[in-house]
């Protein structure tokens, strides 16, 4: 009898989200008021004439990404995503079902919606906890009104909000789309910067942006004196940037910022006074804090000779598990958590199926544009830049470290020079002792740099 007693509170529980559910004068069965919120829910998911605009948040090592869904009575969802063209659409499937309250389910395999819940990620999406973007693909329905869905993750219990598109009727919804997404990369682009000064009257906070990663970063101390990162996830949208969680900055309360054209100070939504100003950072601080991509163009032949043995020792390696593993990237910066090399080696049979591999680097700034850096020894949390290292099988990733300096007795200091240092296309570094080590690191991602990919079969 207790048993039942306890379900029956659960359900109840449950249910209260709901506020057209919640009379407390409701005597009817649990399950029924469970199955009435059931179709509530997908009265008002299918009721937005073009579709919803998901917060799409996993793993809070990275920010989030816009989701566009419009779901119809028959189970059926058509998406869309701003990590693809931003004409691209999929129709899928969808379910509700009651799993301790009610649960949205997208049960059938997109790549466009399960891009971000899959283990292996090809954008090096890799979180410290397990493989890949970290995000659900089955949500607990928190609330939903007309005006917002909010849910959060089964799996990971991270908060997602839909909020509807635009109810006009007379614009094909796949323009709206596809501008909504476009009006997204143009902010990501112009308004996303390597730094930022948050100010607030005479105070000041130095803000780091990460832009792959979608993360704001700042550096402050406990009370022992430590140094001790900070994060901000954050989603880009038409209007600019909005924080996963509302931040406090010397106690003035902030969660987005808005997007202005032609200017580097952008202020807070609302009515507060806090803004977010670039600034220029030095290209030591550019290379450390950024993503660049190798490419073969302007590369010295000593890292040549250095990749190309990496190169034949990644197809050994994977001979051995009936495979042929390949470059998609390889990327020198703060791709994930920390500075240092990471690269993407693939089977060139699955070529989105990414083993992300970093080996971390520490620094010394010798000057704004000279830096001394060097391998540390430690390797990612995921283990398999460890594995490609030497070994009885290895496919001697340290052969390519040593363009970059192999230990702290072997550093290597480079001077870096660019095209525009306000808006870097390339970083080119010239190694200061070795002349002939020299690369050039792309801002915008380069695939297949050596020309193996399947395209080139």
């Amino acid at each position: 009898m207790m048993k039942k007693i306890l379900k029956a509170t659960l359900l109840l529980a449950a249910l209260t989200v709901y506020t057209s559910c919640s009379d407390d004068n409701d005597m009817k069965d649990p399950s029924e008021r469970l199955s009435e919120a059931t179709t509530k829910y997908i009265d008002v998911l299918t009721a937005a004439p073009n579709g919803w605009v998901m917060t799409m948040y996993g793993d809070l090592d990275f920010g989030g990404f816009n989701v566009l869904c419009k779901f119809e009575k028959n189970g059926k969802v058509t998406v869309a995503n701003e990590k693809f063209a931003a004409d691209t659409t999929a129709v899928t499937h969808y379910k509700m079902e009651q799993s301790s309250g009610v649960v949205l389910s997208f049960d059938e395999y997109c790549e466009l919606f399960h891009y971000y819940s899959d283990p292996l990620n090809s954008d090096g999406y890799n979180s410290q906890t397990e493989n890949g973007f970290g995000g659900d693909l089955e949500f607990r329905v928190i609330s939903a009104t007309a005006d917002s869905v909010v849910l959060r993750g089964k799996k990971h219990d991270t908060k997602i909000k839909m909020i509807p598109l635009t109810a006009d009727t007379t614009t094909p919804m796949t323009t709206i789309w596809t501008n909504y997404l476009n009006d997204v990369a143009k902010v990501a682009k112009e308004m996303q910067k390597g730094s930022y000064h948050m100010i607030l009257g005479k105070d000041s906070l130095k803000m780091k942006a990460n832009r792959h990663n979608r993360v704001l970063s700042y550096t402050t101390t406990d009370e022992e004196g430590n140094r001790l990162t900070k994060k901000l996830p954050y989603i880009i949208t038409p209007d600019g940037i909005t924080l996963y969680e509302t931040f406090t900055f010397n106690n003035e309360k902030v969660n987005s910022f808005r997007y202005t054209t032609d200017t580097d100070i952008y202020k807070q939504e609302g009515t507060g006074n806090i803004t977010l100003e670039k600034f220029t950072p030095t290209l030591c601080e550019q290379l450390v804090d950024g993503i660049w991509y190798l490419t073969t163009e302007d590369l010295g032949t000593y890292g040549k000779t250095r990749w190309n043995q990496f190169r034949n020792g990644l197809l050994a390696f994977g001979k051995t598990y009936d495979q042929e593993l390949v470059i998609r990237y390889a990327v020198f910066g703060t791709m994930r958590n920390r500075f240092g090399l990471t690269v993407g080696p693939v089977d060139k049979a699955s070529p989105y199926s990414v083993f992300v591999s970093e080996c971390y680097f520490d620094y010394k700034e010798k000057s704004n544009d000279e830096i001394e850096v060097w391998f540390n020894g430690e390797f990612d949390e995921i283990g398999n830049a460890e594995v490609f290292y030497p070994n009885k099988d290895g496919a001697r990733m340290q052969y390519v470290v040593q363009t970059f300096g192999e230990s702290e007795t072997s550093k290597r200091t480079f001077k870096i020079e660019t095209d525009n240092i306000k808006e870097p296309t390339y970083l080119k570094l010239t190694d200061q002792k070795t002349s002939s080590n020299y690369m050039k690191l792309m801002a915008e991602p380069v695939y297949f740099p050596f020309g193996d990919g399947p395209e080139q079969q």
